[in-house]
């Protein structure tokens, strides 16, 4: 049996284009600063879950969350699955803050909704806060940006690394 590194796909929407080819070995990887004024409060988030998890809520000791360390995150496509991951995320944000309609503040989650590390994985390793909503969808912009330029589909793993 041969093992090739090219994959060829017909992969469709989820992909950007619908057939492409791509090298599975390179490491695909969502980079934020936390000197971009556009993501700021995103990169901030992510860094704290990746780097300080006890100080992320829902919180305990001994709190790890996935995708950090190295270690990547992995694509969920399903939106059904993608919903429910970011709705349970949502009531988190409430439980914790409160009713925050009305204001500029959108619930943020790590990882993504749109991993299968997401907040319905069932272990509790994933963080929520509250940061801008501008912020909020351009850090959704750059991950979905991320997928389609890379190609990431399904299971596919990718890293994110927060940068000065």
């Amino acid at each position: 049996m041969a093992y090739s590194n090219i994959r060829f796909d017909y992969a469709g929407r989820p992909a950007g284009k619908y057939k492409g080819t791509v090298f599975t070995d390179a490491r695909v990887e969502l980079v934020m600063s936390l000197k971009d004024p556009k993501v700021d409060q995103s990169a901030r988030h992510i860094l704290d879950a990746q780097q300080f998890p006890e100080r992320t809520f829902r919180s305990w000791p001994g709190k790890t969350v996935p995708g950090g360390n190295g270690r990547p995150l992995h694509r969920l496509i399903n939106p059904d699955l993608q919903g429910k991951n970011r709705d349970n995320s949502i009531k988190q944000c409430k439980d914790v803050w409160g009713d925050y309609s009305g204001t500029r503040l959108e619930c943020d989650e790590y990882p993504f909704a749109s991993t299968r590390e997401g907040s319905l994985k069932g272990d509790n390793r994933y963080s929520v806060r509250l940061i801008d909503g501008d912020d909020n969808r351009e850090g959704g912009l750059r991950i979905q940006k991320v997928y389609e330029e890379n190609r990431v589909l399904d299971n596919d793993p990718f890293y994110v690394k927060i940068v000065p």
